[in-house]
């Protein structure tokens, strides 16, 4: 499924005048984001060996997931695939917000699983993942749906920020916010923490060539983390991704460096992810020197009174994109504008969020954070 004829309409469907210039540019200037979002989309959909997970099944979840979250464009171009794939009439039902049928305990698990780290990532637990290799799944598989949930919703936000910028975003039907997140319950910290998989990672000296290479190992780089050993169960997804997020995270122009840590560290607060907030907590006070902002969020949480006119607003648009995408409006777009952002900039700032969305929902989910010894 090739994503970018999709990704492309929703910028060039913006209103006329001076907007439209500025989002011709954006297009223009961060074209190579666009096409990489539509290189890591095919990874997770319709990789070259999809195993169990049949190209069909991954599209009607994805359908299902886009849907969950606000994101129904997106979810209408996942059911336009799955229609070519001719599947069967329960993955239909499943793209469209059924239950997976109880017979088929695989398919009910895969549900469940997508579900959960699509609406509540915070909440996933090293349970839920026992919970799906007690159905069978294999390391490799997990892997392979993590990654799938993950792109899905970074796409998600990508749409919905796009349709922001180009004024066309209709707010979703229904949508509510979700429960607040008490800082005071999570152990939010800028000190180093050291990462725990829960799966077996790759073993490097039993690493495929795929891996090797999704991993650039080279013979005098061969110090690999175990966060990036567990990703190459899915080499594909893997070898795309990191070129996308360093496309995002350290792009020329647009939005500072500190403004996307900022989209990262608010993000990673609303998903419970300690060990990105503590990573990115720790490289905005390095670029900021303002160590302040940093322990006003950890303490107050998502309704942190920066009192900062620039800070501020980039902190709240990143926390409400994160949290409540189905409440996310062109004001919030207009309110950055405002406060003298570019469209560009606000664009690098949806990217930022978008791709911890996705960071978090593997860093969280498939391991633990814990204090170094």
């Amino acid at each position: 499924m090739d994503i970018l004829p999709f990704l492309s309409a929703i910028m060039s469907s913006g209103h006329a005048g001076a907007q439209t210039h500025a989002l011709a540019e954006v297009m223009t200037t961060r074209a190579d984001i666009l096409s990489m979002s539509a290189q890591a989309n095919a990874a997770v959909i319709s990789p070259r060996n999809p195993g169990r997970l049949s190209h069909a099944m991954r599209t009607a979840l994805a359908a299902r997931m886009a849907r969950l979250a606000c994101a129904p464009n997106l979810a209408s171009a996942y059911l336009d695939t799955l229609g070519t794939l001719l599947p069967p009439p329960h993955l239909i039902a499943l793209a469209h917000g059924d239950a997976a049928p109880q017979s088929d305990a695989f398919l009910a698990a895969l549900t469940h699983y997508a579900d959960l780290v699509t609406q509540h990532p915070r909440d996933a637990t090293r349970a839920d993942i026992q919970d799906l290799q007690n159905a069978g799944l294999s390391d490799a598989e997990i892997v392979h749906l993590a990654e799938l949930i993950a792109c899905v919703c970074y796409l998600a936000r990508l749409s919905i920020g796009m349709q922001a910028l180009a004024g066309t975003l209709v707010p979703a039907d229904a949508a509510s916010a979700e429960p607040e997140t008490s800082a005071s319950s999570v152990a939010f910290t800028a000190e180093p923490l050291e990462w725990v998989p829960y799966l077996q990672p790759v073993r490097l000296e039993e690493a495929t060539e795929e891996q090797r290479e999704a991993m650039k190992i080279t013979p005098s780089n061969t110090k690999v983390s175990e966060y990036v050993l567990t990703l190459a169960h899915d080499p594909e997804s893997l070898a795309v991704r990191s070129p996308l997020f360093n496309a995002i995270m350290y792009g020329r122009d647009g939005l500072s460096r500190a403004g996307r840590e900022m989209g990262a560290l608010g993000c990673s607060l609303i998903n419970h992810c300690l060990y990105c907030a503590s990573v990115h907590a720790r490289r905005f006070i390095q670029l900021t020197k303002r160590p302040e902002l940093v322990e006003t969020i950890f303490s107050e949480g998502p309704d942190a009174c920066l009192n900062d006119e620039y800070w501020q607003p980039i902190f709240d648009f990143s926390v409400k994109l994160t949290r409540s995408p189905g409440l996310f409006a062109q004001s919030d777009v207009t309110f950055l504008r405002d406060h003298g952002l570019s469209d560009l900039e606000i664009f690098d700032l949806v990217c930022a969020v978008g791709i911890f969305g996705w960071a978090n929902r593997l860093m969280h989910t498939l391991g633990h954070s814990t204090s170094p010894p």
